[in-house]
């Protein structure tokens, strides 16, 4: 870049620095890391009463990203406007990932249905920040409008589509993008089919994911441990297992990621001896140093299986400070086996790392219910309300034909009011009553009459969408549920009575794990 600078410098007839040698030394600049530079050879050309090009303009856009100088972009956004020819493709492109890298959406979009001619980066690079936005709903209309315009797509089209089909379960508009793959002339690369197997075991359809594995000629790393993730997320560690001794006679070696997928399935299904020797062969065989969050499946592993002190001495002993996660895993198993006396300690620690998070109020609320410890959870509320923290309000979505349906807690009036709900609703009832159910109220963790607490538990967003799927989807066809939070115990065992008595499967995903309701049968085993 000196040599180049200094013949540029060299020249002394100004006719000879056109624009094009202007914007051959900022694109030096610019490609060598030094994006500031680059803009100053842009300002002093125009200084120069040079017109500036789309080479020119384009690298100035670019080192304005770079730089995240938003104040300047925008100001070679009004030049852009302000000149009688039109710019070409690119430079629209550079000036779309502007806006979107400064987190201003609705202007990226005014500069998308603005522009005459897109081509498949632009509409790549939209998509992409919805994705990142989590605007799913909008980011399926762009990809279908896309199709409509006969755009086409590239890998990274699907690539970035189908982990935001994983975030919402968005199963039917995965497979669409599947059936995109199977007409496509091209073969799929790695990244793209481990992306569609992730999908699939997100959605809960592993067994789709396991075909997606089999085929695939070309298996990495990142394959296998995708692969035993979506095992282990829906509760199969049999398959889990069988898995990871095939990886390892294939001569794959694994990593880190490999052994939380394995550690957390263990703890997930109750594995806790296999998942303890796992711990020891990560370190002696394998040669894995277990970071942070294998120390958190540990505790996870011990704590649920009501080994308390065994997972506090972990925490005591292990070489790194303990993270929220591992604080949090503790809180959980100290709510499961009802022992406040270290549940306290555990939520104190948490108080402090995270003082704004409801999640860890609740669950020492619900360990203070559980033991009737009124007073106690009326100090937790107190606690919140002086910090400003409010719980986080259960929600639930199913996707029905294209469309995304969401439910709060105690929310969907309309919907609650309505001839078709009061209907099925009344039916359901009648059914599972028949089946000996009645609603296990210890779950509400307010000091109220036993009808008002049942009240509140039927109001629970998962049943909404529940009722909504068995109205709004054919007899025999699967329900498919993404929860926002974890599944309170009366709603799982009214799933496990509906599944029976609708002779439907019901697909329940919480934040921690799949639940399969089959004929009144879960797959956790109850083990959650």
């Amino acid at each position: 870049m000196d040599l180049a600078r200094k013949i540029f410098d060299d020249v002394t007839d100004s006719s000879l620095l056109t624009e094009k040698v202007w914007a051959a030394m900022a694109i030096g600049y610019s490609r060598n890391g030094s994006p500031r530079d680059a803009l100053i050879v842009y300002v002093d050309m125009l200084c120069s009463f040079i017109e500036p090009g789309n080479f020119s303009i384009s690298v100035a856009l670019k080192a304005c990203v770079d730089l995240k100088d938003l104040r300047v972009g925008r100001g070679i956004h009004a030049q852009i406007v302000k000149r009688k020819e039109k710019v070409d493709q690119v430079v629209y492109n550079v000036l779309l990932k502007l806006y979107m890298e400064s987190g201003l959406f609705d202007d990226a979009r005014k500069v998308f249905d603005g522009m005459s001619e897109r081509n498949v980066v632009t509409w790549n690079s939209l998509i992409s920040v919805l994705s990142k936005k989590v605007r799913v709903h909008e980011m399926f209309n762009l990809f279908r409008k896309m199709q409509e315009e006969m755009i086409g797509f590239s890998w990274a089209t699907l690539t970035t589509i189908l982990p935001a089909c994983s975030r919402v379960a968005a199963l039917l508009t995965g497979k669409e993008i599947h059936a995109q793959i199977l007409k496509s002339k091209e073969k799929p690369d790695v990244p793209l089919l481990n992306s569609l197997m992730d999908m699939y075991g997100k959605c809960g359809e592993v067994e789709y994911s396991r075909r997606v594995f089999d085929v695939m000629l070309t298996k990495d790393l990142a394959s296998w441990n995708i692969m035993l993730n979506c095992y282990a997320i829906n509760g199969n560690i049999e398959e889990v297992i069988n898995l990871f001794e095939w990886m390892i006679e294939s001569g794959v070696a694994p990593d880190g990621i490999t052994f939380v997928a394995l550690l957390s399935g263990c703890s997930d299904t109750g594995l806790t001896e296999y998942g303890l020797s796992l711990f020891e062969r990560m370190k002696t065989e394998f040669r894995v140093s277990p970071a942070l969050e294998h120390y958190a499946c540990l505790v996870d592993i011990l704590g649920r299986a009501g080994k308390i002190k065994e997972a506090v001495k972990v925490i005591e002993t292990m070489p790194f400070k303990p993270s929220a996660s591992i604080w949090g895993s503790l809180l959980n198993s100290c709510r499961l086996h009802g022992n406040v006396s270290v549940g306290e300690i555990a939520a104190k620690e948490l108080f402090v790392l995270e003082p704004h998070n409801p999640g860890n109020y609740v669950m020492v609320s619900n360990i203070y219910a559980d033991a009737k410890m009124w007073d106690n959870v009326d100090k937790i509320r107190e606690m919140m309300k002086q910090r400003g923290v409010k719980k986080e309000a259960g929600c639930s979505w199913v996707q029905v034909k294209d469309k995304i349906q969401i439910f709060v807690a105690g929310g969907g009036y309309e919907f609650r009011n309505s001839d078709e709900y009061k209907k099925v609703w009344t039916e359901l009832q009648e059914a599972i009553e028949k089946s000996g159910y009645s609603p296990n109220t210890s779950v509400v963790l307010h000091d109220v009459d036993e009808e008002t607490k049942a009240n509140w538990v039927c109001g629970h967003s998962e049943r909404l969408a529940t009722t909504y799927s068995l109205i709004h989807t054919g007899e025999g066809v699967p329900i498919r549920i993404t929860k926002n939070l974890r599944v309170c115990a009366d709603c799982h065992s009214w799933m496990k009575i509906v599944s029976q008595v609708t002779r439907r499967v019901i697909v329940l995903r919480d934040t921690k794990r799949f639940h399969h309701f089959v004929d009144g049968i879960c797959s956790c085993k109850d083990y959650w």
